[in-house]
């Protein structure tokens, strides 16, 4: 089997990076900016108190920083990894004026170069939904492995319902996939991280409505 996840997305950036961030903005560069300051609204609605001035972070898919700039100002660190070498340059350079982040190409299924324990919280937003579903229990291992003991771990997936698509093949790797609560709870137990809540979001889009689940982990002693 062919998955060529970090060549895909490198040839996104180069062809319209914002575009596969955030396909839903329309605009140029002042309306994909405001789309990043929303989302971390929304993201971190009711969560505020995990944004502070001793928190280290981890953004997963990154892209080009797009909610990146919105959290780095509330935190001490923040390192955005991205799988795709385009986007990590493109962020890089979009955010060299914090001096509080810096951004690292990822291999597509592990964390490193971070160390264990290293970090108090991790995010995520309308990433893991492309992967196909062995990289992302690979993700959610490495996520519990870079957390502190206690550390929080924040992240969007969409809900399965009675219209959800099947699957497309682990070779699309911008097709989405719909998750159900129950089994992301099992298996998030599995590798030491507790479920602390869901909020739903209703998403339309074309052909199907469903929920966005933002979901709260936190790492177990």
């Amino acid at each position: 089997m062919s998955m060529d996840m970090k060549g895909d997305w490198d040839r996104r950036a180069r062809t319209n990076a914002p575009w596969f961030i955030a396909t839903s903005v329309e605009g140029g560069q002042e309306e994909f900016d405001a789309s990043g300051r929303r989302d971390v609204g929304y993201f971190f609605d009711g969560l505020e108190e995990l944004l502070h001035d001793e928190q280290d972070v981890l953004d997963i898919g990154c892209g080009i920083g797009r909610m990146d700039g919105f959290v780095a100002p509330h935190v001490r660190s923040l390192v955005g990894i991205d799988v795709s070498g385009e986007m990590v340059r493109k962020a890089a350079e979009r955010l060299a004026s914090l001096d509080n982040v810096r951004f690292v190409e990822g291999d597509g299924w592990t964390l490193q170069p971070l160390g264990d324990a290293t970090l108090g919280l991790v995010i995520s937003h309308i990433c893991f939904q492309h992967m196909p579903r062995r990289v992302v229990s690979s993700y959610f291992a490495e996520v519990s492995r870079v957390l502190r003991t206690g550390g929080d771990f924040v992240f969007q997936m969409p809900e399965a319902n009675a219209d959800s698509p099947a699957d497309p093949p682990d070779e699309d790797t911008f097709g989405m996939r719909f998750y159900e609560e129950q089994p992301l709870r099992e298996e998030l137990a599995g590798v030491g991280l507790e479920w602390q809540g869901a909020r739903r979001f209703e998403v339309e889009a074309p052909n199907l409505t469903f929920n966005q689940l933002r979901i709260h982990v936190r790492k177990r002693a």
